[in-house]
């Protein structure tokens, strides 16, 4: 029997913490909150920065939590964000992340990115990747 009752909600559970998991393991913490914090401020920054339809084939992958948060206040009219430097990304982050900071940003980005390229279509990750400009895209290595 299904944990909560309903296994489309279980299933995103179980992917959801896989991914923290992944995420706290890549930034030596075993605090979930503050993976789940990095998750949220690289993910929402991510989708501020693509271009539309870039940014919903992405969230049609994410899990099911994952995808509500990725989500929540989007407002489409005001993307894709155009900065091009990293500082600028890592300032974005650090913005949408309330305990986030130096090292940290950059640590989150790469975590939460490895997430993506690890559990998702490598030809949406590609294209995440192609939109994003030269410095971010090194800077956080994807």
């Amino acid at each position: 029997m299904p944990e909560l009752g309903l296994a489309v909600i279980d299933t995103s559970v179980q992917q959801t913490n896989r991914w923290l998991g992944a995420i706290m393991a890549d930034m030596d913490t075993d605090d979930k909150q503050f993976a789940f914090q990095a998750l949220r401020s690289v993910l929402t920054t991510l989708r501020d920065r693509l271009p539309i339809d870039v940014a919903a084939n992405l969230g049609a992958q994410l899990p099911l939590l994952v995808r509500g948060v990725y989500y929540d206040g989007y407002v489409p009219a005001d993307t894709p964000t155009t900065y091009r430097r990293a500082e600028d990304w890592h300032a974005a982050v650090a913005v949408a992340g309330d305990n986030l900071d130096g090292a940290q940003l950059e640590r989150a980005s790469r975590a939460v990115l490895g997430v993506l390229e690890d559990e998702l279509d490598a030809g949406i990750v590609a294209k995440v990747a192609d939109s994003l400009p030269d410095d971010v895209r090194s800077a956080v290595s994807i």
